[in-house]
């Protein structure tokens, strides 16, 4: 939160300070070409202007566009950009922009309707109505109606959309989906630790963060029907009322094993579909029963005698090997039981 106030103070002051010489009415020509401000075919007055099309060698600052403006490094607009604005480095708007706005590094504007694509960071100060694509971080100190894609870091205030990235951050979530590793609504959250067992898992541990419609399942645990195997897992899942005590909990979590001393590894890789059924003992404990449809793909690696690992007493119902393959895929069923905290 630091670093989102700290680069919006830096964009502000740098709109506000290149804002001194505003007029109370802009004026209209067609088009400017630039070099760096004030070396430009309006001079210092090309702040007071709106143009159709604005072409800037290296650092141009306008009033406002209306149409397309293309910056060699830098795009500085006092007032709204409505069109399309591209930069080397970046986009630095002092009001609205309705149509896309893409930078080489960055883009910030106080208010996006429409698509913003940027290398590295989007920055908005009130919020989205659109599509943003970052390849690090997209910031909104608004809300975002749309959907917003980064890299590493998305936040909005509040979420009607999409957001998808590595860590995701809310204050308020909207019946929306936000998917990646880590994804956190301040408000509303839901949080659950479950410990379980399954023909599958034999003892499994998974942390479970997101809102009630869809939240993350981070899974670590143990296996030892055949031999001993570490387990970990990562998943989504969905949880909703059908009853005063009773709750639908689907779920969809991807298992990898690998052997306790984590030497030779056969590759053995399952996704569980599981479908939970859960009764509430109070607030805070519930218990639940999960039976499940599985695809595993497993591996011999061209230098082991078997395919992966046998993971349950459980066998499969539909088994594939390709011909000279290494690779072998199964098809089953698994039983899971679990006390959720809550």
């Amino acid at each position: 939160m630091k670093t989102k106030i700290t680069l919006l103070m830096v964009f502000s002051i740098l709109c506000s300070v290149l804002s001194y010489s505003q007029e109370p009415e802009e004026k209209k020509f067609p088009a400017q070409l630039s070099f760096v401000y004030p070396v430009t075919t309006q001079g210092k007055n090309t702040v007071n202007y709106c143009y159709n099309f604005s072409l800037n060698a290296l650092i141009g600052y306008t009033g406002s566009i209306k149409g397309c403006e293309i910056g060699g490094l830098v795009n500085v607009n006092k007032g709204n950009v409505s069109g399309f604005q591209a930069g080397g480095i970046g986009n630095v708007t002092g009001g609205e922009v309705n149509g896309m706005q893409t930078g080489g590094i960055f883009s910030y504007s106080d208010n996006m309707n429409g698509l913003q694509v940027n290398g590295i960071a989007s920055l908005n100060a009130d919020g989205l109505k659109g599509v943003q694509v970052s390849g690090i971080a997209g910031i909104n100190s608004g809300g975002l109606n749309g959907v917003q894609v980064a890299g590493i870091f998305n936040y909005t205030r509040e979420l009607k959309g999409l957001q998808l990235g590595l860590i995701n951050v809310c204050d308020t979530n909207k019946n929306s989906l936000a998917i990646g590793l880590v994804s956190v609504a301040k408000e509303g959250l839901y949080q659950e630790l479950s410990v379980s067992a399954a023909d599958y898992l034999n003892i499994g541990v998974s942390y479970k963060a997101g809102v009630r419609h869809f939240y993350n399942i981070y899974t670590v645990g143990i296996n030892f029907i055949d031999e001993p195997l570490w387990v970990a897992g990562l998943g989504f899942g969905h949880i909703s009322e059908i009853g005063p005590k009773y709750s639908f909990q689907p779920e969809i979590v991807c298992y990898a094993y690998f052997p306790v001393d984590l030497y030779q590894v056969r590759d053995t890789y399952i996704t569980h579909i599981k479908f939970g059924f859960v009764r509430e003992i109070s607030p805070m404990f519930a218990i639940s029963i999960a039976p499940s449809i599985y695809g595993a793909l497993k591996s011999d690696r061209g230098i082991y005698e078997s395919y992966g690992y046998d993971v349950s007493p459980v066998k499969p119902f539909y088994e594939f090997t390709g011909k000279n393959s290494n690779s072998k895929f199964e098809l089953g069923a698994g039983l899971s039981l679990a006390l959720n905290i809550r």
